[in-house]
C-alpha cells in the first residue's frame, strides 16, 4: 500500500484571477540568490486545472530545485508505512536466510561477544520508527482539523474552563482528550466514536506504545526488567491494522483526505 502524497496548500484558482495574477517569467540561473525560500506558485495543468500551491525550494550546489510543497501529514504518513513494510521485508527475506537452526522451528540469528545482530536491529528499529510516525501523522491530523478560532468547553477542579486553538495544540490537552472530546466537535459529518470503537481503541493503544518508546522510564528492579516491557508490547503491536484504523478514522472525519498510489 503506498498513498498519495498532496501538495499543501492545493488551492483552486478561478479564471478572473488567473487572467490578473498569473505573469509569464521564467527564473534565469542569476536570479536563484535573491529567490525567497517561501514561493506561492500558480499552477495550469494539462488536464486545464489551475492550483495555488507551496514551494520551498531545496538549494544544492549552488542550484534551487523547486516543487511544490508536501502535505506534512501524508509524509508522516508514508514514512509509518514505508517503515512498517520494511520491517516486513527484513522479517520474512533475511531472517530466514541468517537464522541458524537449534530444534524444531527454532533458529537462532548469529550473535557476537558485543554485538547484536543487523537483520535483528533493522526489524526493530524500523518496527520502532512506524509506531512513531503513525502517532506523528495522527497529532498532526488532529491540529490540522481543528478550526482556529475553536474554543474546547470542559471541567478542570470542578470549573468550567475554555481553551483556544494555542492551548488545545500545548501540552495543556493530552492526546487522549483531543483524540476524543475535540475532534468529534470540530467533525462536519456528525462523526461518533461510537461507531468506530475498535479503531479508537487501536489509537490509543498506539499512542502508548509511542509514549513508552519515547521516554522508555527505566524504574525496574533490574537490567533484564528495564526496557522488555516496553520493546515487549511493540513487538505484539499489530501495526498494520491500526495504519488501516488510523487511515478509516482520517477519511471519515475529512472525506478522500488519504488516497492510494494505483499500479
Amino acid at each position: 500500500m503506498k498513498i498519495k502524497i498532496p501538495p499543501y496548500p492545493n488551492k483552486e484558482i478561478t479564471e478572473k484571477a488567473f487572467q490578473r495574477d498569473v505573469v509569464s517569467k521564467s527564473i534565469e540561473k542569476n536570479d536563484s540568490n535573491g529567490l525567497s525560500n517561501h514561493l506561492v506558485m500558480i499552477l495550469e495543468f494539462k488536464t486545464g486545472e489551475r492550483k495555488v500551491v507551496n514551494v520551498r525550494p531545496v538549494k544544492y550546489k549552488n542550484n534551487l530545485y523547486i516543487t511544490t510543497f508536501p502535505n506534512p501529514i501524508h509524509l508522516f504518513l508514508s514514512i509509518a508505512i514505508e517503515n512498517y513494510n520494511q520491517s516486513e521485508n527484513y522479517k520474512e527475506k533475511n531472517f530466514p536466510k541468517c537464522g541458524i537452526s537449534v530444534g524444531d522451528n527454532v533458529y537462532m540469528l548469529e550473535i557476537e561477544a558485543n554485538g547484536t545482530h543487523d537483520c535483528y536491529n533493522h526489524y526493530v528499529k524500523y518496527r520502532m520508527s512506524s509506531i512513531v510516525m503513525l502517532v506523528s501523522a495522527i497529532e498532526a491530523f488532529m491540529n490540522h482539523i481543528i478550526p482556529n478560532d475553536h474554543i474546547y468547553e470542559t471541567i478542570r477542579k470542578n470549573k468550567n474552563v475554555q481553551f483556544d486553538k494555542v492551548a488545545i495544540e500545548s501540552p495543556k490537552i493530552t492526546f487522549k482528550e483531543k483524540l476524543i472530546d475535540i475532534i468529534p466537535k470540530c467533525s462536519t459529518n456528525g462523526f461518533l466514536w461510537s461507531q468506530y470503537e475498535q479503531e479508537k481503541q487501536m489509537m490509543l493503544n498506539l499512542y502508548e506504545n509511542r509514549k513508552n518508546l519515547i521516554h522508555l522510564k527505566t524504574n525496574a528492579l533490574d537490567d533484564f526488567d528495564k526496557y522488555f516491557d516496553a520493546i515487549d508490547k511493540m513487538l505484539d503491536l499489530d501495526i498494520w491494522t491500526t495504519i488501516d484504523s488510523v487511515i478509516n478514522v482520517m477519511n471519515k472525519l475529512m472525506p478522500n483526505f488519504v488516497e492510494f498510489e494505483t499500479k
